[in-house]
């Protein structure tokens, strides 16, 4: 991750298991309530699946998010998503804990360079129960 540059680090509490990766100003509900696997997507929102609300709370620990800008992959836990999202005015990318309207309420954004598709990967780790959330921005994809 040395190329890497870390824009965001937070802790978010995972409400019904999950943690969102959004474009701030289209932010929407990918379909379905379930897991059927390590993330649900639209064009513009990703919940990325993560441990669970009782976990979380047995534990005494949220998950911990951050969001870097980049191509190195390494040590950045097992990749669960690898494709565009769409970025409209203002280009921002937030990380929402669920419940929350705004991605400063227990998340937060980073502004990203363009409007349009820009090329996210989302890695968790370990790769059941995630209590980390890596996103890396990838700009030459």
């Amino acid at each position: 991750m040395s190329g890497n540059e870390l824009l965001l680090d937070i802790a978010a509490f995972p409400y019904y298991g999950q943690i969102d990766v959004s474009d701030v100003a289209g932010r929407d509900l990918p379909e379905g309530t379930s897991a059927d696997g390590p993330t649900a997507f639209t064009d513009h929102t990703v919940y990325v699946y993560t441990m669970s609300v009782d976990q979380a709370v047995e534990r005494d620990q949220n998950v911990r998010v951050r969001v870097y800008r980049g191509s190195d992959t390494t040590g950045l836990g097992s990749l669960v998503f690898d494709r565009d999202i769409e970025f409209t005015e203002p280009p921002r990318l937030g990380v929402y804990q669920p419940l929350t309207d705004e991605p400063e309420d227990g998340g937060g954004a980073v502004s990203i360079e363009r409007t349009g598709p820009v090329h996210i990967q989302i890695f968790i780790n370990p790769p059941q129960d995630a209590e980390e959330v890596n996103v890396l921005i990838r700009y030459d994809l």
